[in-house]
């Protein structure tokens, strides 16, 4: 999974001192945990979709962190370069949306019972959240004594005690170390075992373009990986009755599939980042795609030969509304 959750319940810092002093460890663990393979920092909706008008200290925001002549440009640099989106669970996640709308996350902080919904979306997506430095609560790798209600299908309430794995400083992201490790192993070995397997799986795909390095070598790190299986399953099965006549969007929905283009200003912006090469070297434009999750395939169906190429499969590319 690339993305990582802010903890909403670190901001403010006591002070402006504090912010100014404390904040570069913030924007340094946000580059570490980039590194590892965390590319998406998702907020709490009532942040909105970036940090600037965020009061990171009494009557200080963001923005005025960034207009702040004392901050060197560097580090404002660093921290314009940190990738967010609202809400905390999007749409791409529906089970934990729902499982969400059914729980409540607390945590005592000085003694007082708050709501921790950026705690409680790292424990339902399993990925790492991260706070400010403001509180020596936050000064940890794990964040324990979350108290989580929840619903159960049958309409039982549950109560349990969870913790997230956590990081307000790069220190804390080496103690997780062997749990990244250990995910990027899954990962590439499911993907490899995927390319091995492709004619197997998709006897009427062409996996080409960019596939082979993404299941071969980086590894496709997503708990949507199955799903995207079952996906290319549904698009083979319709390649294989595709004998004649034009591809239809409307024809691969009733094999399960909800396929999208890109618009013009997406092409005309982003759309080298579309473009593949078939197994002749020639490139050609992928514009067509299905999305699972965070994960996204793009495909060629070429209408004169009814052969259907497979030349992306990965993170969301560039759009005009999504960079």
């Amino acid at each position: 999974m690339n993305i990582y959750i802010f903890n909403e319940l670190s901001s403010p810092f006591a002070s402006v001192e504090q912010a100014k002093n404390k904040l570069e460890y913030f924007i340094n663990t946000c580059m570490k945990a980039n590194s590892l393979g965390f590319k998406m920092l998702h907020l709490h909706q009532n942040i909105g979709k970036d940090f600037y008008q965020l009061e990171i200290a009494p009557n200080y925001t963001m923005f005025q962190w960034l207009q702040d002549s004392s901050i060197e440009k560097e580090l404002k640099s660093r921290f314009r370069s940190i990738s967010t989106r609202t809400p905390l669970i999007t749409d791409d996640y529906p089970i934990e949306k729902e499982r969400n709308v059914l729980s409540e996350f607390k945590i005592a902080i000085n003694h007082k019972m708050e709501f921790a919904d950026g705690l409680g979306a790292a424990y339902l997506l399993e990925t790492l959240c991260v706070s400010f430095l403001s509180h020596d609560l936050w000064d940890t790798d794990e964040i324990k004594n979350i108290k989580h209600w929840y619903l159960t299908e049958a309409g039982n309430e549950m109560t349990e005690m969870i913790a997230v794995k956590h990081a307000s400083k790069p220190a804390h992201l080496a103690k997780h170390q062997a749990w990244f490790e250990q995910k990027k192993r899954e990962s590439l070995a499911k993907s490899r075992d995927l390319w091995k397997l492709r004619e197997e799986f998709f006897p009427h795909l062409v996996l080409c373009g960019k596939v082979e390095k993404q299941l071969t070598r980086l590894g496709i790190q997503s708990k949507f990986f199955d799903q995207i299986i079952e996906k290319l399953k549904r698009l083979n099965k319709y390649a294989q009755n595709w004998q004649s006549g034009s591809y239809s969007d409307q024809v691969a929905k009733q094999y399960g599939l909800d396929v999208s283009g890109e618009s013009e200003g997406t092409l005309e912006k982003y759309g080298r980042q579309r473009q593949f090469r078939l197994p002749n070297k020639k490139k050609q434009l992928f514009e067509k795609h299905i999305k699972t999750g965070d994960l996204r395939f793009h495909f060629y169906p070429d209408e004169e030969n009814h052969t259907i190429y497979v030349g992306y499969m990965g993170s969301h590319l560039s759009t005009v509304k999504f960079k």
